[in-house]
């Protein structure tokens, strides 16, 4: 078995340029002369006969221009187009079984072979047509073991084109062992030095948060802030992971100020997408990629933001296409005339539309052709699907090309496509906001006690409060105990640094004031201090000061 891919890629090459007969049974390879083995065990001989690999004549193909080229003075065999020979179901799993390690070795090095031999960051053509002539083979690999994609198919994720045959494959995987092997390879993937030790702090106004946090991070290197780093609020004592969290939830919020005229909501009010408009702001574009920047480095270190974007603005992070449905996230009622016209023969309603539309910019009225010289071109039952998808491509994804171009720019700094692609748009926003709904027994059946058990009186008042709480009140106190409004997408037992803990605070009844000490929390081991209170109305009455006071902030207790 080849040792590495490497020693695959030339094995591959060697058997493939020694042994060109299809009858592999009685192939003398090169790569195995001399080690004892017989033809019939040769692993090489093996990933032939399943790849059908053949030779090609030098004249199939013209080599691209470039020294590697040129240096090269053999071909590598392109795969038959005869299909692989059917065999029983059982014999068939055996098979595949028994090879599927090797021969994915096999196929690895004939892909950095082909790399070579063309000279090219992409998947080399002659390499695009050995794995669609051989689809049903790589689908049958990934879903007996989907991590052989980061051992010997990570070409598969850096090629949309690959990633098209694939994808169904790789999202058919439970999300939570997609997402362990996202950060397992995120991490395996970057430049950072974990090995330093010295951390930097950068400072930041809570009152001009957006822009002294883009002054301060926006030209730092991304692999200095993938490693630790911390911030601190201007005029405030605290510094930690809490102080980090809460940092990460002001910023997305104010990444959707309307102020910057970066963003604005689709029609439900809920969800944000890229503003049109945005170059009213002359440092738009410088923002965009900041905000890519904040949204990534905060993936990375796996914070939640309170935010969410519109299903097409998630795809394009994943590049994926949008479709004309995508624009009900956005407009509804834009979508459903849309939908009108797909689904009535327009011919005799003389509607006299062009492949021309008027857009208003800021009270101005503009005209935005569709295809060239649409102004003069009708849309007719014919043309009208194209006319439709035009139509949606102009409002997600024409009008905000720049900015999405700048937002990935920063994103892709922290989170490469390859790695992102792992996941769908719905997935996405769960990585990067969490799970939307506060399930209380999951919070419940997570949380730790120091002091109380889970049948103390204070403890059960609490979770009988809890439980009466609106969406909005729950996400206050988990801001207040944790620093995050939003729950990760592993639910609370994925809880960052620490598990939630209730910790007892003792009240002793001839201390001064006791019946006016309020709840605190410690957002770094997101621990929350409650004192030991007499009654639940008391307990109900000193959490809700709480909640409203001290929800944000950060000073030493």
């Amino acid at each position: 078995e080849p040792s590495s891919p490497t020693t695959a890629a030339a094995g591959a090459a060697e058997c493939a340029v020694a042994s060109p007969s299809r009858d592999t049974s009685a192939v003398a390879c090169a790569a195995c002369s001399g080690s004892g083995d017989a033809p019939s065990t040769c692993t090489h001989a093996a990933a032939a006969a399943a790849v059908s690999i053949r030779p090609v004549s030098k004249d199939s193909k013209k080599l691209g221009g470039g020294a590697s080229a040129v240096s090269l003075q053999r071909e590598l065999p392109l795969p038959t187009s005869r299909p692989i020979s059917v065999v029983e179901p059982e014999a068939e799993s055996e098979i595949v079984g028994l090879y599927a390690e090797r021969l994915c070795a096999v196929a690895h090095g004939y892909h950095l072979c082909c790399q070579a031999l063309w000279d090219t960051s992409d998947a080399a053509p002659q390499f695009v047509e050995f794995v669609r002539a051989h689809l049903p083979l790589f689908r049958c690999f990934l879903q007996r073991d989907a991590t052989i994609i980061f051992r010997h198919f990570n070409f598969i994720l850096c090629n949309k084109r690959l990633l098209s045959g694939f994808h169904d494959v790789l999202l058919a995987q439970p999300f939570e062992s997609r997402r362990a092997w996202f950060y397992e390879h995120l991490y395996k993937m970057s430049a950072a030095d974990t090995a330093e030790s010295q951390v930097t702090v950068y400072q930041v106004n809570r009152e001009r948060l957006f822009e002294t946090s883009c002054g301060a991070l926006l030209n730092v290197s991304s692999d200095k802030l993938k490693h630790r780093f911390a911030l601190q609020f201007e005029g405030e004592a605290g510094m930690g992971v809490g102080v980090k969290r809460e940092w990460f939830q002001i910023l997305s919020r104010e990444i959707l100020n309307p102020d910057y005229a970066l963003f604005v909501p689709s029609s439900d009010g809920a969800t944000f997408q890229p503003n049109s408009h945005s170059h009213i702001n002359p440092d738009h574009l410088s923002y965009f990629r900041f905000a890519g920047q904040a949204v990534g480095l905060a993936i990375y270190h796996q914070q939640l933001l309170d935010v969410y974007f519109t299903r097409s603005f998630y795809k394009h992070i994943l590049g994926k296409p949008v479709a004309y449905e995508d624009v009900a996230s956005i407009d509804p009622q834009y979508a459903a005339s849309l939908n009108w016209l797909l689904e009535n023969d327009i011919t005799e309603l003389g509607l006299d539309m062009t492949f021309c539309v008027e857009t208003e910019v800021f009270g101005q009225t503009e005209l935005v052709e569709l295809i060239p010289g649409g102004a003069d071109v009708m849309v007719t039952e014919e043309t009208k699907h194209g006319y439709v998808q035009l139509l949606s491509e102009l409002k997600m994804t024409r009008a905000i090309r720049a900015q999405i171009a700048s937002f990935l720019e920063g994103f892709h700094e922290f989170v490469p496509h390859s790695l992102i692609s792992l996941f769908d748009e719905f997935e996405l926003e769960l990585l990067i906001s969490g799970v939307p709904e506060i399930n209380v027994e999951d919070w419940k059946a997570n949380t730790a006690y120091s002091g109380f058990t889970a049948d103390s009186p204070v403890v059960v008042w609490f979770w009988e409060m809890v439980d009466g709480f609106s969406q909005r009140e729950k996400a206050l106190l988990l801001q207040f105990t944790t620093g995050s409004s939003r729950v990760p997408s592993g639910g609370f037992s994925a809880l960052s640094s620490h598990r939630f803990t209730i910790s007892k605070v003792d009240i002793e009844p001839d201390e001064p004031e006791a019946d006016q000490k309020l709840p605190m929390a410690s957002t770094c081991f997101n621990l929350l201090r409650l004192p030991n209170y007499g009654s639940k109305e008391k307990l109900v009455q000193s959490v809700a000061v709480a909640l409203k006071c001290g929800s944000e902030g950060f000073e030493f207790a």
